[in-house]
């Protein structure tokens, strides 16, 4: 008896630390309120993705990158979803922020006007449509985010002074916008879907899709959402970083398949009240293909490439994606 006992407690012992990696670890990740680039997430969470791979996940839900990125440095959030050119940004100023997993390796900012707003330079393509937007009111995430800093450069190209020939106004990425946008407060708003879907049923016009216009060479390729944590807080949580890696992998691969768009769709609309899930469908159709876990390098060098155009940070601060990534990420590089 006294052996089967002995027997028994030491094979306890070696499934100990079988048990304490089964053992679910907390994480909270920063989101972007209903936007496109959070919809992996939400499904990892109503899934049980999350829960299969070890991870008990919260969801906090921001306006913008600034806020969440305050979030990240104030140990409020493990992870966040963040473009590569604010990653270089921030990491010019000392920090260290590294990218964990991809998560849309493409352009994702479109500009939509007012029903009211004319657009007689349309026809004569980039960047003459940005002249129709003298004087107006525009809607962005933040100031200081990238979709401030793209609506510049887009003005600068068309011979204007963003500092002088628009007004901007923060209005998030989501519902704010739109509320700001249906309530006649902004003549253009700086968007993301499904804020653009929802802005051209209420009337807007697409002025400028990047996704789909490819006459801006340098957007051509691009890299506009991967999770990113700082160096210390990836390295000390390492566990963490390869079970949410595990996870989105599953995740991004059941958003990428045609098949399961209704049940994606019925689970993005649980977070966002401003689509139909019919709507949000033809959203993934469109662009659910974009998602994928593998790092854009040739994305990443033209964002650090903008980002200096721009006089956002200085040559010798543009970051390749193979500094960017994290230690545990190398998997993900081409």
């Amino acid at each position: 008896m006294y052996r089967r006992m002995m027997m028994t407690a030491a094979a306890l012992v070696g499934l100990l630390p079988g048990l304490a990696a089964a053992q679910a670890l907390p994480a909270n990740v920063a989101v972007y309120t209903g936007a496109l680039v959070t919809v992996p997430t939400y499904v990892a969470k109503d899934l049980g993705i999350y829960d299969k791979h070890g991870l008990n996940v919260s969801l906090l839900d921001f306006r913008a990158a600034p806020d969440a990125t305050a979030a990240l440095f104030s140990g409020a959030v493990d992870l966040m979803s963040n473009s590569p050119g604010n990653m270089m940004l921030v990491n010019s100023r000392g920090r260290d922020l590294v990218a964990v997993v991809d998560n849309f390796p493409a352009p994702v900012w479109s500009l939509v006007a007012g029903k009211d707003v004319a657009t007689t330079n349309k026809a004569a393509g980039y960047p003459a449509p940005m002249r129709d937007l003298k004087g107006k009111k525009i809607g962005v995430p933040a100031i200081g985010s990238d979709g401030h800093n793209f609506a510049r450069r887009f003005l600068r190209d068309a011979g204007m002074d963003p500092e002088k020939d628009v007004t901007f106004l923060a209005v998030g990425l989501g519902p704010d916008a739109v509320a700001a946008f249906k309530a006649g407060q902004l003549d253009a708003v700086m968007a993301i879907e499904p804020v653009q879907t929802v802005l051209e049923a209420l009337g807007g016009k697409v002025v400028l899709d990047l996704l789909a216009d490819k006459t801006i060479p340098e957007f051509a390729s691009w890299t506009s959402s991967v999770y990113h944590s700082t160096k210390a807080h990836a390295d000390k949580n390492a566990e963490m970083m390869k079970r949410f890696q595990a996870a989105q992998e599953e995740a991004i691969a059941f958003v990428r398949d045609p098949a399961n768009a209704e049940k994606v769709a019925a689970i993005w609309s649980k977070y966002n009240k401003a689509l139909t899930p019919e709507q949000m469908k033809g959203v993934l159709a469109r662009l659910g293909k974009s998602f994928d876990v593998k790092f854009n390098c040739k994305g990443t060098e033209n964002v650090g490439k903008f980002q200096v155009d721009n006089g956002l940070i200085k040559p010798d601060q543009v970051q390749s994606c193979e500094q960017l990534a994290w230690s545990g990420a190398k998997k993900y590089l081409p």
